[in-house]
């Protein structure tokens, strides 16, 4: 199927208000700000990047960095001076270093780093050092899947090396499927981070493959009748509707901008475009099943990407 824009006319905005004004309502669960946030670098040209994005959400949330610096091999006094010279990034924030892990396995230190330090979120880069030695930036890297597989708490990626960064920020893309358990909490995460004075997009893409192994996983029959542009846009909206609306209620009771935006296409490659095009901070929900389609189009999403992404 190939990929085909919904535009934003009268029609498509009266049945997304439809839908939305027609919807169960749901809860936005609570975002409880992190008061500690491990930030991971790694000695590469990614470290000014996360160093960028952890001042950013530091800031916002006043929060604690937590930083460590987890390579097997260095001593003590390298590693402390390579953190100490990233602490003079964090302008303002509260920086402590994190205790030395003895793991030789990277991704075992950074687990291990936010338990000790019971971080809320882990700032990190994607691929992290030691994988992009052999696997070069087109990959997403073992270590960074590995600590997203057990983090349990939202990991910010950077993706491209440089400082300027922050700003996306302020334009989350919140990519959302209308039958995912964790949309919810996605939305309520976003909002957390960019707060009243953000500009936010919420972005359903709708992948007829995609849409089927929701329908089988949910026990409905797949009718390849309903996979068609028209069919699926329609099933999308009314499935929206509660998330819509929620979305909506939330904007408009903190005077935010929001923009909700449906697209026919395949869904990684729509998502990293529309992320990568505007330089937004993508916000994905990353599923609970590790083993699942779902999980795994959210990390292609992520290998894609040139733009942060925040995995909720």
């Amino acid at each position: 199927m190939s990929e085909t824009p919904i535009d934003d006319d009268l029609h498509e905005a009266m049945a997304r208000f439809s839908a939305a004004a027609n919807a169960q309502p749901i809860e936005l669960p609570p975002f409880e700000k992190p008061a500690r946030i491990l930030v991971a670098f790694d000695q590469s040209n990614q470290d000014e990047a996360v160093a960028a994005l952890a001042a950013g959400i530091c800031t916002r949330f006043s929060a604690t960095a937590v930083t460590t610096l987890a390579r097997p091999g260095l001593d003590v006094d390298t590693r402390r001076k390579h953190l100490e010279s990233m602490h003079a990034r964090l302008a303002g924030v509260a920086c402590e270093i994190a205790p030395q892990q003895d793991d030789d396995d990277p991704a075992d230190r950074l687990i291990d780093a936010r338990d000790a330090a019971n971080a809320g979120m882990i700032i990190m880069p994607a691929p992290y050092l030691e994988d992009l030695k052999t696997l070069g930036r087109d990959s997403v890297g073992s270590t960074a899947e590995r600590v997203l597989a057990r983090a349990k708490v939202p990991v910010l990626f950077a993706r491209e090396p440089g400082d300027k960064v922050a700003p996306a920020l302020n334009k989350p893309l919140i990519k959302l499927h209308v039958r995912q358990a964790e949309a919810a909490k996605a939305l309520s995460t976003a909002f957390g981070v960019g707060g009243a004075s953000a500009s936010y997009r919420v972005l359903f893409v709708i992948d007829a493959g995609a849409m089927a192994e929701a329908m089988a996983l949910l026990g409905q029959e797949v009718d390849k009748a309903k996979l068609t542009d028209q069919a699926l846009l329609d099933d999308a909206q009314a499935a929206a509707g509660s998330l819509v609306a929620a979305a909506q209620h939330w904007a408009m009771d903190h005077k935010a901008g929001m923009k909700v935006e449906f697209k026919i296409g395949s869904d990684p490659d729509v998502t990293a475009r529309e992320g990568n095009d505007g330089g937004h901070l993508l916000v994905l929900p990353c599923p609970a099943d590790r083993n699942s389609g779902a999980y795994s189009r959210a990390l292609t999403v992520l290998r894609l990407s040139s733009v942060p992404v925040l995995m909720v």
